[in-house]
């Protein structure tokens, strides 16, 4: 078995790489039953296996996938006859169970078969093959959300161009991406390739808000980032989360967040110090 243990970099919180490895199983070798306090997600190269969890038994071969969810119990076991050799990632983070869930992975739904066609299995394989690299906690990271992005890939893109949720995905990654920027409903509706009123009944539906209000939340959780870790001045943080206007932007932060930008650092200043 080969196995390696990662320190992730300060400050990366979103996906979180903690562990991974590779082992060809003896027979009959068992895990649990037992809890892992993170996510952890197998592919099986060859060979074959049994995954136990909810009370329902999978036997799981090459080409597909099995996942431990984060804090619940799960048995998985060689076969006698053909153990499997699999390799895995242990990992967690803020978006790591939403990851796992476009990914059509979940605690209900733990083993899936992958496109034989994407190079899901190659990516596994060339996890330990970075445990000397100096920056092998990124370049893992990059590994497993390139593993993800496999994963969550449709298998026909004309049908997910057809669902509501994607073209709101789209805005929204169109909007994170470009807050800063003097952008438009126009400009948000001219990417998504929708008419700007059907794209805000869209928005209504689906997130129950119009895309105006998420460009300004989404402006707004920046400003607080921002508020809380530099000393800006206010029409600094204004102008880099999209607003030329401070006086505007005050304005929107206090009816957003309840509080003045000064007020606010203040009270992260306060509740911070020992």
């Amino acid at each position: 078995m080969e196995f390696l243990y990662t320190t992730p970099p300060d400050g990366m919180t979103d996906l979180i790489v903690l562990e991974v490895g590779t082992q060809q199983c003896a027979p009959d070798s068992r895990f649990g039953p037992a809890v892992r306090d993170m996510f952890v997600l197998h592919c099986v190269h060859a060979g074959y296996g049994h995954f136990e969890s909810g009370g329902i038994v999978r036997r799981v071969g090459p080409g597909e996938l099995f996942l431990v969810a984060k804090d619940t119990v799960n048995t998985f076991w060689a076969d006698p006859a053909m153990p499997w050799h699999y390799s895995w990632f242990g990992f967690g983070g803020a978006l790591a169970a939403r990851l796992c869930e476009q990914a059509g992975l979940s605690e209900r739904s733990p083993v899936k078969r992958f496109d034989p066609e994407r190079p899901v299995d190659a990516l596994f394989r060339d996890l330990t093959k970075l445990r000397d690299e100096p920056a092998k906690e990124l370049l893992l990271t990059g590994l497993l959300f390139r593993v993800f992005g496999h994963l969550a890939e449709p298998d026909d893109a004309a049908a997910m161009k057809d669902d509501v949720g994607f073209h709101v995905r789209k805005a929204v990654a169109y909007m994170n991406a470009r807050y800063a920027e003097r952008i438009r409903l126009q400009d948000i509706a001219a990417h998504v390739g929708l008419d700007e009123k059907y794209l805000c009944r869209l928005f209504q539906a689906k997130l129950r808000m119009s895309p105006y209000r998420f460009l300004t939340d989404v402006r707004m959780r920046k400003a607080c980032r921002l508020l809380r870790r530099h000393m800006l001045g206010v029409a600094e943080v204004a102008r880099s989360v999209g607003y030329q206007d401070p006086l505007l932007f005050s304005r929107m932060f206090k009816r957003t967040v309840g509080l003045s930008p000064t007020q606010y650092r203040e009270k992260a200043k306060s509740e911070s110090a020992p």
